[in-house]
């Protein structure tokens, strides 16, 4: 009955981010939606985001095999070719929070997604600011659909 309900909530958080949309009244305010999916051996990640203003919101969801599945929200802002921000996921049948920093390079229609070493302050997740983030020996990299 658990595993219903949260499905059902996931169902609902992804109909809600698919529905959202830009006022088309103010020109000076223009959304970018994006869709992308990357395949890393038996995973499978959906980033879907909109981009209105220099900042992100979207929907964000790994498939670890067919064994679990982590999904949640993505929020930040994008500087230059990066987006910068925050993932705040559950995995599927588990009502606990998570919430960890996220960082994805723009490279034409890819998203690199980075791998940085992180730290905990204040009970929060983030990069350690000293560290660079590596775009080179990463698990995802996101195809635009």
């Amino acid at each position: 009955m658990k595993g219903i309900r949260f499905l059902c909530a996931g169902l609902v958080l992804s109909i809600a981010t698919s529905l959202v949309g830009c006022d088309t009244s103010d020109s000076d305010h223009k959304t970018r939606k994006m869709w992308y999916r990357a395949i890393h051996k038996t995973d499978t990640a959906v980033f879907k985001v909109n981009v209105t203003d220099g900042q992100f919101k979207g929907l964000y969801e790994i498939n670890y095999g067919g064994e679990y599945r982590d999904s949640g929200e993505v929020s930040g802002y994008v500087k230059g070719d990066t987006l910068l921000g925050n993932y705040l996921y559950q995995r599927v049948g588990i009502p606990q929070l998570h919430r960890i920093p996220i960082a994805l390079l723009k490279r034409g229609d890819k998203l690199i997604m980075g791998v940085g070493s992180m730290e905990i302050y204040l009970e929060r997740t983030y990069f350690k600011p000293r560290v660079p983030i590596d775009y080179q020996n990463v698990k995802f990299i996101f195809e635009k659909l």
